[in-house]
């Protein structure tokens, strides 16, 4: 016998791990997080609200108008309980403090890192729009998450939704099963004419991505994508669509003249090793010869290690990471707490180095660092993590830190001094700065990782990214040339079945005569907008230059 659904999540909810510190579970989120536990609908949708608030949270003008008027559909029933819900997440941090060991174990660290960030940028802005204020006042009223009598009305709507939704639920599609044998539930059932509406919107909220300060992607798969869908992508708050290792008929289909764009998803910044008398004679004019050891200069006064990473230095170096990078906007926690000592435990730890700055007044201080990865199997030493306080701002210490990588490199006998990956497309999470700073330490930009079609749908968060100038860049990215080499390459690897990885297309390690010169790779692309000054482009790379479409009107 069943047993009614209200009880039955109040007792899956005893599953939820106990906070370390005294206290339990708030009452008015027992049965939201039981729910969120067992009904993947359910979480599926909550984390589909986070994503959107750390969306608003990141815009000029922050509002939780759209969480709290979000409406139910026949794909995700859940959506205006997990939109308000979040929003009163959101709307009290204390309460979220409280219970983040909860929803970690419900939602996972990276939705609930996404929540505490777009958390705390709410509340940063609330005293600026009063209706954000008012909105957040609201909710910490009606749906106080620290007052155990606040959760009935929660239980009661949430238990109305799961009993309709398992009264009427579908019955299972016919199984997939993948190469490996596996039985898999389709998504959805993509015909020849495509998705309807709500076929759509299930796979947006399933194949959605939002990036760490809130631009959001769909990826779909090679074969799913149509642009009649265009439109409802841009109400659905679509600001960029993928499609994934496309066909060679995709990039017949979809030009690059239609917005099109065949890229990576990564690119990789590499130079051959060299000394700086050699980095001197590669400068293509005196004025930049003289900037580059100007910015050098103005490092001298620091005291600069280049030694092996230890656990000590690790820990050392891990509260400026948090600090200067995790907890800023946009930022995003790429290693964990726990990374030094899991290398250790695996052997790997040797291979790892750092360049640490310390403060002159205080020796012992430290002020910032980058951990390297000696990596023989690909003749690199690769500028992996970079995390400074404030006051090395004038020191330039992106500079040292390159100076100081290439001798390291040089010491350990690798041929190649790379800075590492970055997602291909800056303008946004990335500012275009960043590009042109690894384009003026004279870095070639290679493709990297997974090979995929992009398409801009909407530019309005990019456009409101503003210098102090008050102007806007517009956005930036690498292109793979489609009737160079490398795609080829790649389409020739896909047509056989595989799923090949940009970088390995290259031919060979970088900088040999079997590897791809980047010239025949690589095209550079500028959507430009009301910034006059155009940044500057590693050299020999062709530069595209287009005007930023407009923002759309969804």
């Amino acid at each position: 016998m069943r047993l009614p659904s209200l009880i039955r999540l109040l007792a899956l909810a005893v599953l939820l791990p106990a906070p370390a510190a005294a206290g339990v579970v708030s009452a008015p989120l027992t049965p939201a997080l039981g729910l969120a536990q067992t009904v993947p609908a359910f979480r599926e949708s909550m984390m589909s609200q986070i994503q959107f608030a750390t969306s608003l949270s990141a815009q000029s003008a922050p509002t939780l108008t759209p969480l709290l008027s979000a409406t139910p559909s026949k794909v995700d029933p859940y959506r205006a309980e997990a939109g308000r819900l979040v929003a009163a997440l959101a709307a009290q941090p204390q309460a979220l403090a409280a219970n983040q060991e909860q929803l970690r174990a419900v939602l996972g660290d990276h939705g609930v890192d996404l929540l505490l960030k777009a958390s705390a940028r709410f509340q940063s802005h609330a005293d600026a729009h009063p209706e954000l204020r008012a909105q957040m006042e609201s909710l910490r009223r009606t749906v106080d998450l620290t007052n155990p009598s606040s959760g009935q009305d929660i239980s009661l709507r949430l238990n109305a939704i799961f009993e309709n939704s398992s009264l009427h639920a579908p019955a299972d599609a016919s199984p997939v099963v993948d190469p490996g044998g596996i039985p898999k539930k389709p998504l959805v059932g993509l015909g020849r004419s495509g998705m309807n509406d709500e076929e759509l919107e299930a796979y947006v909220m399933k194949n959605a991505v939002t990036s760490p300060r809130g631009l959001k992607r769909v990826n779909f798969a090679s074969g799913d994508y149509r642009p009649s869908y265009d439109a409802a992508l841009r109400k659905l708050g679509v600001e960029m669509v993928v499609i994934k290792a496309p066909s060679r008929a995709e990039l017949g289909k979809f030009g690059e003249e239609d917005g099109y764009h065949l890229k990576s998803e990564y690119v990789r910044w590499v130079t051959p090793t060299h000394t700086l008398d050699e980095h001197d004679a590669m400068q293509p004019h005196q004025r930049n010869r003289k900037s580059f050891h100007d910015m050098l200069k103005a490092s001298a006064g620091l005291s600069v290690k280049v030694e092996p990473l230890t656990l000590e230095k690790f820990d050392e170096w891990y509260p400026i990471y948090e600090d200067e990078v995790v907890n800023k906007p946009g930022g995003k926690r790429n290693v964990a707490r726990d990374w030094a000592r899991k290398l250790q435990a695996d052997g790997l730890l040797g291979e790892r180095w750092g360049v640490f700055y310390y403060d002159p007044k205080e020796p012992t201080r430290m002020l910032g660092g980058v951990l390297m990865r000696a990596w023989p199997e690909k003749g690199m030493l690769v500028g992996n993590f970079a995390a400074y306080r404030p006051a090395l701002k004038d020191a330039s210490p992106s500079v040292r830190t390159f100076s100081e990588g290439l001798k390291l490199a040089k010491t350990l006998g690798l041929p190649v001094f790379s800075l590492g990956q970055d997602t291909d497309f800056y303008g946004f999470d990335y500012n275009i700065g960043l590009m042109a700073n690894k384009a003026t330490l004279l870095m070639t930009p290679y493709p990297s990782e997974g090979v995929i079609l992009m398409k801009m749908l909407d530019t309005a968060k990019i456009a409101e990214n503003k210098n102090k100038q008050g102007k806007n860049a517009g956005y930036f990215f690498f292109g793979i040339k489609r009737d160079g080499p490398l795609a080829e390459r790649y389409l020739a690897a896909r047509e056989k079945g595989g799923d090949p990885d940009a970088e390995d297309l290259v031919g060979g390690r970088y900088f040999t005569p079997e590897a791809l010169p980047a010239a025949d790779a690589t095209t550079a692309w500028h959507f430009e907008n009301d910034d006059p000054n155009p940044p500057r482009v590693p050299s020999g790379i062709v530069f595209n230059r287009r005007k930023m479409a407009p923002p759309s009107e969804r």
